[in-house]
């Protein structure tokens, strides 16, 4: 299908809105048409070629949207479920099934190889390919792969438009504070941050 993304062709280049030519889903995959995205240091890293991210690529992995299309094998949403989208995990290693899939054992593969954990990419400019599956979905796009292990169902009632962070910026904030700092209902804490 045809889609349009925000494409790095090359070290610290610029994203250009290229029309590309994305994958059908695969049994396991969920096809997402991106309302909102956020954009996360991380994407510049990748970008920037701090992370072992293959280009060109497209980076995204804040999205938020409306599910368009499942595989044959997906039953936990279907077309017209809004969605949040995170970071992949394999789900089998130790650590996934101790419930941290933030420290799957696999998480640089599945999360910075540029394709698929089949080894298969999901993007083409002609012949050309386009590494995408950045944190299992490249949300800089209009349309976007996951797969049941990275999406989250939100109800319908909540803005599409302000669960972009909540894949990424906002649960590595809230885990930090939940899961590091453990803080307890009615204790206070001091964030800082700088503005650009």
């Amino acid at each position: 299908m045809e889609t349009e993304a925000a494409v790095v062709f090359e070290k610290s280049g610029e994203f250009k809105i290229e029309p590309l030519e994305l994958s059908e889903p695969n049994a396991d995959e969920v096809l997402v048409r991106i309302v909102a995205v956020g954009i996360c240091h991380t994407d510049l890293a990748g970008r920037d070629q701090h992370l072992p991210i293959p280009l060109p690529s497209v980076f995204g992995h804040e999205g938020a949207g409306v599910v368009e299309k499942v595989g044959s094998c997906v039953n936990k949403v279907k077309p017209g479920d809004h969605v949040a989208l995170s970071w992949m995990s394999c789900g089998e290693c130790t650590s996934c099934k101790a419930g941290k899939d933030p420290y799957c054992v696999n998480f640089l593969s599945l999360n910075f190889s540029g394709a698929r954990p089949d080894g298969t990419t999901t993007l083409r400019k002609g012949d050309q390919v386009i590494h995408g599956s950045f944190f299992g979905q490249s949300s800089f796009a209009n349309f976007a792969l996951a797969t049941e292990r990275n999406i989250v169902k939100v109800s319908k009632d909540v803005p599409l438009e302000i669960l972009g962070p909540l894949g990424c910026g906002i649960m590595t904030g809230a885990g930090a504070v939940m899961n590091s700092l453990q803080a307890r209902p009615g204790t206070s804490i001091a964030i800082f941050g700088a503005v650009q």
